[in-house]
């Protein structure tokens, strides 16, 4: 199953990034997820591929929200906003989609939605990303919409 992923990432990334030069990433996130009006502290980590335009990302992050515990799995597909304003800075603001599935103690169910944020390139082989993602839910029984602060 993690492979198919795998390999389903790479293919997906070349068709969406083209052929420019692109680089692999590895990273952990953190973030505050608000479920319903609860909030909840999460931690996990994000594999993808990018060039200076687009990134695929696919991550996993886990958390625990009163008694119970939570699992997702998200692929998220971003694309760099003003570009020429940027060009010169190290600053990268950025929007996209994300889509995936999540388990609950009691349920599963599939997520998708939107995402923005903010990159910082410290240098060309490390960069901080402070981003917004807000999740519909589909088949999950408690949870109908999930609001993330992360910072990766």
């Amino acid at each position: 199953m993690k492979k198919t992923i795998l390999i389903l990432l790479t293919l997906y990334s070349n068709l969406l990034l083209g052929y420019e030069k692109t680089y692999s990433f590895l990273g952990i996130q953190t973030s505050i997820s608000n479920f319903d009006k609860t909030t909840t502290p999460a931690i996990g980590i994000s594999y993808g591929e990018q060039n200076k335009d687009k990134r695929t990302t696919i991550s996993y992050d886990y958390a625990n929200r009163d008694s119970n515990s939570y699992q997702r799995l998200l692929m998220q597909i971003d694309s760099a906003m003003f570009k020429q304003e940027f060009k010169d800075m190290p600053f990268k603001p950025y929007m996209g989609i994300a889509f995936g599935l999540m388990q609950d103690s009691n349920d599963r169910g599939y997520l998708y939605g939107v995402d923005t944020g903010i990159s910082y390139v410290f240098n060309n082989k490390i960069d901080f990303d402070l981003s917004y993602r807000f999740l519909k839910t589909a088949k999950l029984k408690d949870i109908d919409n999930i609001n993330d602060l992360l910072f990766t």
